[in-house]
């Protein structure tokens, strides 16, 4: 080997060990119709499922979906957003037990999901939406319908602050609760805010926030507002703990509850439910209250049509 071979091989070898890796990307893009997990997720070369793009995908980016199409589930470890702003169906297909979205974050990270559709096909169909971990999770014009067990599960296992927030969501058909927030780690501090959701035909309840699974200290916080929970199969909105377990605190304002088996329910232990400027109307049972929960109207609902002769709720009183 001559002298000029052996530097020409010795200048490619410097090369090659200098080149960085191939880096990530702070915005990613799916495509169902030209994607490959295998490209690099920028605009030229789209990924085809948000697994493919979100693990490539800086933290704090976002992935955003070019066509219409099913995207496979994906489990979320970082903050980041996937957003359809009016291409049509991304969708993701939950069957087998699976969940569609799972969010196991670290404490600090925050979660954006925009125009997703998590719809159950049978075969064992688990969830749609589930939390585990993370700081926040915000939804927006998305669809979780038809699901074995909850449309959406809001279950941070950690002490600290978590926060969820719901807007123009339907929650629909599933066999579980449409909505379930319920953390399972004493010493959090849970925020959940709702708006114009619909949440129909679930099994269970409308939206429920419960602090039963989490013995010890902390506090559940929700308000919704502009919302319909009817037809299921438990009580519209439901809110309720356990002695020894997290405060729960609910304000339902401007909101119908029809056609469930409960219109609104409080119950059990540290909890307190308060309805105003709201519809109550054609459940079995107006209102339920038990286990030393508390449930307040501020006197301005319109109820009727209840099988129960449409009783009303106490009347806060104000000074």
């Amino acid at each position: 080997m001559n002298i000029r071979v052996a530097l020409s091989i010795l200048a490619a070898l410097l090369a090659l060990a200098s080149a960085p890796a191939q880096a990530q990307l702070s915005r990613t893009f799916v495509s169902a119709a030209s994607g490959n997990d295998a490209n690099s997720c920028d605009r030229a070369t789209p990924c085809r499922t948000f697994q493919g793009a979100h693990d490539k995908t800086n933290p704090d980016g976002e992935i955003t979906v070019l066509d219409p199409g099913g995207y496979g589930a994906v489990t979320i470890t970082k903050s980041i957003s996937i957003v359809n702003d009016g291409v049509g169906e991304a969708s993701i297909l939950v069957s087998s037990g699976i969940t569609g979205v799972v969010v196991t974050a670290g404490a600090a990270a925050y979660v954006n999901l925009r125009g997703i559709t998590a719809q159950g096909i049978g075969f064992g169909g688990g969830n749609g939406l589930r939390f585990d971990g993370g700081f926040s999770l915000t939804i927006t014009n998305c669809v979780f319908r038809n699901h074995t067990g909850d449309g959406i599960r809001f279950a941070p296992n950690a002490s600290g602050t978590h926060a969820l927030s719901v807007s123009r969501t339907l929650l629909a058909d599933n066999g579980g609760d449409g909505l379930l927030a319920e953390p399972t780690a004493a010493g959090e501090a849970v925020r959940v805010a709702i708006d114009r959701i619909l949440a129909v035909n679930n099994s269970r309840r409308g939206v429920a926030i419960s602090g039963g699974a989490a013995s010890g200290t902390g506090t559940i916080d929700a308000a919704i507002t502009d919302s319909v929970a009817a037809n299921n199969g438990a009580a519209g909105f439901s809110a309720g703990s356990l002695a020894g377990h997290p405060t729960v605190s609910m304000t339902v304002t401007r909101s119908v509850s029809a056609n469930n088996d409960t219109g609104v329910a409080s119950e059990v232990g540290p909890t307190t439910f308060r309805v105003g400027r709201s519809t109550i109307a054609g459940n079995a049972t107006t209102w339920h209250v038990s286990g030393g929960s508390t449930l307040q109207s501020f006197g301005d609902n319109y109820i009727v049509g209840n099988g129960d002769g449409d009783p009303a709720p106490p009347t806060i009183v104000t000074k």
